[in-house]
């Protein structure tokens, strides 16, 4: 469980920490709605938005991840206050 104030920085770190191919999973506090970041290149990640609606975001590069999970955090965690960050290893 981790405070709603590190959203946008724990999972960049941890994303430049993995390979290819691993994931990270954020989660509400109830568990309904979440978002899954895919690490497909050293550069770039593939995001789907599960929650009040329901995206993909394809090729997205590092640089324009920051900004994308700001806009995904007003939409699906507009009142939370902690979060949940699942790794998924291979």
């Amino acid at each position: 469980m981790h405070d709603i104030k590190t959203f946008i920085n724990t999972p960049l770190n941890e994303l430049k920490k993995m390979r290819v191919g691993e994931k990270v999973e954020l989660l509400t506090y109830k568990k309904d709605r979440k978002i899954v970041i895919t690490k497909q290149d050293q550069g770039t990640f593939h995001v789907v938005e599960d929650g009040f609606e329901h995206k993909e975001f394809r090729n997205v590069e590092a640089a324009k991840l920051e900004h994308l999970l700001k806009q995904l955090k007003s939409v699906e965690f507009p009142k939370n206050r902690k979060y949940y960050m699942v790794k998924h290893r291979l």
